[in-house]
């Protein structure tokens, strides 16, 4: 039903003959830190009508940028050309590419580059490119009162905001709808809720630009975003390992850690948050290390959509660099490859090479855990976090529990993997514990083959320790859209009992 409101909505737009003498683009760029990938951008911006391309990049208009910084007449012309192509080929379409929030980026892009577009610009240019503008607003404010809140994205808010003010039809109750939206896709610690860390950054920027938008419009109660603001930054400012680089959670990469880390110094003045006993990505840091625990209860809202399927797997870092990771993310391409995604891509515990959580591209898990449980305690000597998830309940009738022991003083992990039986289950069921190194690690096992020396690059010596005779198997970390070959440490076994508890340690020496 929808689909043909949609579609009627749209023909209106195109048969309607409009006045647009009273609606000004000039002077509205508000960008505060540029996410745009150049690299990619660089790939294609130069081939013959690459806006036929199915790539988000272009769709979104994220070229613009990379135009404007070419500057003069070859950029001038390659953004007025290619808009007008693509307009030309996508204008009547009513799904991709204006599904999703595509058609708020591209607005975005629009008016931020504007003045630039049209710096050598005909009067016909300028009316033609003012059309292709007015054409977005409307579709942007038509979508985004059908789009159910959850799918709502802050380049959405960012493009409603923007397009009401131009046609003058903001309002206060517009303004407290926004701020709803908002603390909804943010959780009690002040973390945007699909738990990327990126993703994370990009939506303070886009609060931040929002803010920017209520100052230049003179707009009431211009602060009413501070607080989230404060909130969400002081959080971010925790997640960040001993080398400075964001933990490789569901997505997350550092193609933009510098320009992140640069916005956070101008805020010294932010305090340190607590991880409470919330679902969520757990974090513990003291002068020497810091981990991070996944513990996120996955749902099926579309800001969730692309979690991984790591629930359990966590990271470490100590003494200026990392030591456990997961294996990352690539933007190389456009999107994440679904393999990084699975389970076996991150330091968690899996059974028969099963996901804990089923895959689906670019829409929420079909299946998840319905239930991830954490409790963190704390003394003088211990950091306890404790996490269980019943992902693999209805498929091999097992819960699985980690407990991570954080030694305060001795610069020590403990680690406890149980996997218990809910029911009989007579089935051979394989398990595999993995710790995935970051690179340049190497590995010397001593003679019984339970323990492992790990020697960093800045000459660290870690001591990895089990019970029982650990693997050393190949893996792979992909970081700053780059794929470097490493090794992961593997307890492998097969449960016939009850309930199975594997016990191992990580220890600075």
């Amino acid at each position: 039903m929808i689909l043909v409101i949609r579609k009627i909505f749209y023909i209106f737009i195109y048969l309607k003959i409009i006045s647009k003498k009273n609606i000004s683009f000039l002077d509205l760029n508000f960008r505060e830190v540029d996410f745009t990938n150049y690299n990619q951008i660089k790939s294609f911006i130069f081939k013959k009508k690459f806006f036929v391309i199915k790539n988000r990049n272009i769709h979104s208009f994220d070229f613009l940028n990379f135009s404007s910084k070419l500057g003069g007449k070859i950029g001038i012309n390659l953004s007025k050309e290619s808009i007008y192509g693509w307009y030309s080929i996508n204008k009547n379409k009513m799904d991709y590419p204006w599904s999703e929030d595509l058609s708020s980026r591209r607005l975005i892009n629009l008016l931020y580059n504007y003045e630039y577009v049209n710096s050598s610009s005909t009067l016909a240019d300028r009316k033609k490119l003012d059309s292709i503008i007015y054409n977005h607003i409307q579709r942007t404010l038509f979508d985004f009162n059908t789009k159910q809140i959850s799918e709502i994205t802050s380049f959405d808010i960012l493009a409603f905001l923007l397009s009401s003010l131009l046609l003058k039809k903001f309002n206060d109750k517009k303004l407290m709808f926004i701020k709803f939206i908002v603390e909804k896709q943010i959780d009690k610690l002040g973390i945007h809720k699909s738990y990327n860390l990126l993703e994370h950054a990009k939506f303070i920027n886009n609060l931040n630009e929002i803010k920017n938008i209520f100052l230049f419009f003179k707009i009431n109660n211009a602060n009413t975003m501070d607080t989230i603001i404060l909130k969400m930054t002081s959080t971010l400012k925790q997640y960040f390992h001993d080398d400075g680089t964001l933990p490789l959670f569901n997505g997350s990469n550092n193609s933009y850690t510098k320009v992140i880390t640069d916005s956070l110094n101008k805020n010294t003045y932010l305090k340190k948050r607590e991880f409470s006993n919330n679902n969520g990505i757990a974090f513990y840091s003291d002068n020497n290390m810091k981990i991070f625990f996944d513990v996120v209860q996955p749902n099926q809202d579309k800001v969730s959509s692309n979690l991984n399927a790591g629930t359990l797997s966590f990271e470490l870092s100590g003494f200026g660099e990392k030591i456990i990771t997961n294996c990352g993310a690539s933007e190389s391409s456009g999107k994440n490859p679904e393999y990084l995604r699975y389970s076996a891509a991150h330091s968690t515990i899996i059974l028969q090479n099963t996901n804990i959580s089923e895959i689906m591209e670019r829409n929420p898990h079909k299946k998840f855990p319905q239930s991830v449980v954490f409790q963190k305690e704390s003394d003088l000597n211990d950091e306890i976090f404790e996490g269980s998830h019943n992902g693999y309940l209805n498929k091999f009738n097992k819960i699985v529990k980690r407990k991570l022991i954080v030694g305060k003083k001795e610069n020590k992990l403990l680690g406890e993997d149980s996997l218990i039986s809910y029911k009989k289950n007579n089935n051979r069921i394989i398990y595999h514990i993995r710790f995935h190194l970051a690179d340049e690690i190497t590995f010397n096992f001593t003679n019984n083959k339970k323990n492992i020396i790990l020697k960093t690059k800045l000459n660290n010596i870690w001591l990895f320790k089990s019970e029982t005779e650990l693997l050393v198997e190949d893996s792979i970390i992909v970081d700053n859209n780059i794929t470097k070959l490493t090794k992961q440490i593997v307890i492998k076994g097969v449960i016939t009992d009850k309930k199975v508890i594997k016990k191992w340690s990580l220890e600075k020496i």
